[in-house]
Order: C-alpha cells, then structure tokens, then sequence
C-alpha cells in the first residue's frame, strides 16, 4: 500500500519587489504567473516597527517588560512567561476564583494565554512578578481522568467529539479536522485519561498532531507530514526565506534508519497492513507498529506515512527572524524554503519561540529537512 497523498493549495496573495525597493501586495506580479509561495525579498535592512502587549480580556492593560512563548508539534499549546511589574498583583492573584487569562498581541498577532503560576521577586527599590502558563482547561491538573470508549460504530473524528463531553454535554471545543477519517468497530477505542490526551492518542493513530487554535476553542488535528520528505523537490512552500532576513541560523546534521517500510498491525479485529515507499519495495522495515485502532486502510496508510517520513540523512535548522509584517508568526506546519550560501533547504517548521524585550521582538523556528 503507498503512504503518498498530494495536497493541494489555493491561490493567495503574494508580497513582490518593485523596482524601487518597496514591497506591495498584488494579485501576482511583475508579469509572472501568481504562486502560492509567499516570497520575502533580498533587502539592505529590513524595517519592524515591534508592538507588543498585553492585557486581560476586559481590556485592562499588563506592562510587560519581557514576555516568551514556544510551541511545537508535540505540545498541543503555547507555553509562555512575562515578567510584569509587581503593582498588577491583585488583578491576576492566585486566590482569584477563576484562572486568569491574557491576550497577547505580537505585532497585530492575538495569543489567548491562561496564568498558571506566579512568582513574585521584591527587592530594594524594585517590585516585580514572573507568571506563567500554558492552556491547561483541557488537560491536568485542571481536567479530570476519565474512561472514554465506542459503545457502537463510530468514525475517529466521532470518536474524539464524544470525548469532547462532560456527561455527554459538549465542552464548547470543535475540530478542526485535517486528516483523513475512519471507521472504529464498536468497543475498540478504550482510552484512560484527560480531554487532551484523548484527542492526542487518536491524533497520534492517524499520524497526526493536535494544536489548538491561538484564540478559539479549537482543536487542530493535523498530519505530522502533509507531503512526504521525497516529493518536497516539487512542493510548494508557503514562505521563502534568503539568509539575509535571519538574524541567527543553526544547523545539526543527523542520521535516521533509512526505513523504506513499515507493517501496522491493528490485532485481532483489526488490519495488518504492510506501507513501503513506493518504487522502493520494504526490504528495510521499522519496527511493527501495533495500534488497536489500525481498523482502516486510511488509518494504516496514514500511521505509515508518518513513520517513513522521519528517516534517511537530515539537517535541523534553527531559524532566528525578526516578525516581518508579510509572514508574522512562522507556525509548525508550514512549509519554508531557505536559500543560504548559494544552497536552498526545505523543510517542515517543527517548533516555533518568540522572544520580547523591548524593544526588541524575534521568533526562532525549527526546520526539519532532509539531505
């Protein structure tokens, strides 16, 4: 069975050069067809004007001296920390009845964050606070463990609604569903745990990844590699980027298994499924992977494809870049093209921090390519 499916985009804007330097938005430009790959132009300097702020969600404002966040593929939310004047105390205070939640906007991009802890450091003539957090509603401490199963027949993306329950009540989070959907026989998915572990034990079956939307109570469900590391010679990337945007650049060469197929095994009432890289045969398997929701050849197709995609020879590359008003966040998934030194890389974005001091405001992206 062959793990390959082609994903198609629209057409978008593109940001393009003119003759005197500047940048302008067009319908394509410069008499050339319109791509779908947004292009950041070779310039002498590049201008940001850094905006950053933060505030609770009735408005009321929070100086924030510093401020960080990251993400990445394998944390379904931001992490984040500030360090705020010790006089907001009261309006975030641990013995509030509900959490405190902040919105941060970088450069016009809103963040919606949940304090989790705050430490305060006094000192003469000075009274600051550091706090903290991650969005947690979904998981622990703040979520329950429960047991979630299929009494009838249920598709994946049906499986994760009903979790999304209490006592068959929504919580108020939709889907936003990426991959492709299958059918679970009645009793085979048995979970024990949180909202959140839910939704990344049926992400991880479809080889996929849960992020949740920056605002909104969504939950992403998306494929670890939506076009297979052998076919990104001819994939469109969403962001060209040339080395003289990038302020800091690091690469570590390493080496996978050079797996060229792999066998998903479903048990007894499941599928037993063997995906190989097509025109190469399996004559190099990984090891079996043995899932009890492999009900469905788009499952297994799907988990195969996730496990050939990470082998072979690769470089990680670590991208630090200012938040150009034509790209903002860099977030994991998006498909780049680097050029540095004459050499072009693409690759996945896998992890993504942004860094606030004023007044300085950089995000630093890791790639994952392969050689």
């Amino acid at each position: 069975m062959d793990p390959e499916n082609p994903d198609d985009g629209d057409i978008t804007l593109q940001f393009c050069r003119e003759q005197d330097g500047t940048t302008v938005l067009r319908f394509g430009c410069c008499n050339t067809p319109v791509s779908d790959t947004l292009i950041i132009p070779v310039r002498e300097e590049y201008y940001v004007l850094n905006t950053v702020t933060l505030a609770l969600l009735d408005g009321t404002p929070l100086p924030a001296a510093e401020f960080s966040a990251s993400i990445d593929v394998d944390s379904w939310s931001w992490s984040w920390s500030a360090r705020l004047p010790g006089n907001v105390l009261p309006l975030i205070a641990p013995g509030n009845t509900n959490r405190s939640e902040i919105l941060a906007t970088l450069n016009g991009e809103p963040l919606r964050l949940t304090v989790a802890t705050i430490q305060r450091d006094r000192r003469f003539g000075e009274n600051w606070i550091r706090v903290s957090g991650r969005a947690d509603v979904l998981a622990e401490p703040v979520a329950p463990v429960m047991a979630f199963n299929n009494a009838s027949e249920r598709t994946v993306q049906q499986c994760l609604n009903d979790a999304l329950t209490t006592n068959g009540v929504p919580l108020g989070w939709s889907l936003d569903w990426q991959i492709e959907d299958w059918l679970v026989p009645a009793g085979l998915w048995s979970h024990s745990g949180t909202w959140i572990s839910a939704a990344t034990r049926i992400a991880e079956a479809g080889g996929a990844y849960v992020q949740a939307h920056d605002t909104n109570q969504v939950l992403r469900i998306l494929p670890r590699y939506p076009t297979l590391p052998w076919h990104w010679a001819t994939t469109t990337p969403d962001i060209q980027l040339p080395e003289d945007v990038v302020e800091v650049e690091g690469i570590e060469w390493l080496e996978r298994p050079d797996y060229n197929g792999v066998w998903i095994h479903g048990g007894d009432q499941g599928r037993a499924d063997q995906i190989v890289r097509a025109g190469i045969g399996g004559n190099h398997p990984a090891p079996t992977v043995v899932d009890t929701l492999a009900t469905d050849p788009a499952m297994t197709r799907q988990r195969g494809a996730a496990v050939l995609g990470d082998t072979g020879k690769q470089a990680r590359i670590s991208l630090r870049l200012p938040l150009l008003p034509e790209i903002g966040l860099i977030r994991p998934g998006q498909f780049i093209e680097y050029h540095e030194q004459g050499q072009s890389h693409r690759g996945l974005v896998h992890s993504l921090s942004v860094r606030h001091a004023c007044p300085e405001l950089w995000q630093t992206i890791g790639v994952e390519t392969h050689e």
